[in-house]
């Protein structure tokens, strides 16, 4: 395996813009941020997380930087697609982008009122936006011919035939069952970079790329759905380069990266070059689906001079930002 150093997604737009006011800093959400492993998904309990991580972050909304906030929507767009299924005959059908775009109005909304509440109450005045965002792929990426991505629930063995039947992709998920795998083409553009420029530059904490943004392809000058799901990692890295930001913190569920993950011979990875880094991938020391689209959006990011990643969780975010924990990949 190879990765190239100058972007994993060919085309991804990395020119910086003309004029930036101030130091722009993307902070990248997983989508299971929004709720603890084995408890169930509830509206309660996404509020409860993101009102946590505004205290956990609150310290950088108070700084000079102009700040975009990105999210996952895993967990979120599993539960929609259950919704969809179970109402199959009874209300009209919801493809799998429009779910995508779905789960960025109800995370948006979530974050949107957590960080208002948060900032108000240490004394701020704060102007925050959500944008639904799309993110133009190819249509001929090899993603579509080979779906990858699970999605969804787990079926038995007669329920993922009977999915097949209706032209569903099913594949077995680690001998747990069966869950639906769709495309995840690499993203090549953020269709609002604009917008989302203009907003940064009135002072407006913007919230974007929900899911990895809203799959589109281009025909003849006009935009088109697909279904897919695109990795949030790596559209967080593409908008970020966009912006011109010299910051990407991407926040997980572990302090940072590791090597040989899982394995007596477990070690963290505190200060890596990007050739380190893609020495690391191309090793197989992290997880596909995983860890890895994460370092490998890092790698995309920090190739630029000048620019660098950040992998580890919300508790360690404020100490990395000072190079103190976390992964940190730099050029």
């Amino acid at each position: 395996m190879s990765i190239s150093p100058v972007g994993i997604a060919t085309g991804a737009i990395l020119k910086l813009p003309s004029t930036v006011m101030a130091e722009r800093l993307v902070i990248a959400l997983g989508g299971n941020a929004f709720v603890s492993p084995g408890e169930p998904l509830t509206m309660a309990g996404q509020f409860r997380f993101a009102e946590q991580l505004a205290h956990q972050l609150a310290p950088l909304f108070s700084s000079d930087r102009q700040i975009v906030i990105t999210h996952g929507n895993g967990p979120q767009v599993g539960q929609m697609l259950v919704r969809v299924e179970e109402s199959l005959g009874k209300a009209y059908a919801v493809p799998l982008e429009v779910c995508v775009a779905e789960s960025e109005g109800e995370l948006g909304y979530v974050l949107q009122q957590s960080l208002y509440n948060v900032l108000r109450v240490c004394g701020s005045s704060p102007r925050i936006a959500g944008v639904l965002t799309q993110v133009v792929v190819a249509a001929d990426d090899p993603a579509f011919a080979t779906p990858t991505k699970p999605v969804g629930q787990f079926y038995s063995a007669a329920q993922a035939a009977q999915l097949r039947e209706r032209g569903f992709h099913v594949s077995e998920d680690a001998g747990r069952g069966y869950r639906r795998v769709v495309p995840s083409p690499s993203p090549l553009r953020i269709v609002e970079t604009d917008i989302i420029d203009a907003l940064l530059n009135l002072g407006v904490i913007v919230i974007g790329v929900g899911g990895g943004g809203i799959p589109v392809v281009q025909r003849d000058g006009k935009l088109a759905g697909v279904e897919a799901v695109v990795d949030k990692d790596l559209s967080s890295a593409v908008l970020a380069a966009a912006l011109g930001a010299r910051e990407l913190l991407i926040l997980t569920g572990v302090p940072c990266a590791y090597r040989d993950f899982g394995t007596s011979r477990q070690a963290s990875l505190g200060r890596l070059t990007v050739a380190e880094a893609v020495q690391l991938v191309a090793e197989g020391h992290f997880a596909p689906g995983s860890m890895q689209p994460k370092v490998e959006a890092a790698i995309q990011f920090a190739h630029r001079p000048g620019c660098r990643a950040m992998i580890c969780d919300p508790a360690s975010a404020m100490a990395a930002m000072v190079g103190a924990a976390g992964t940190i990949i730099t050029d």
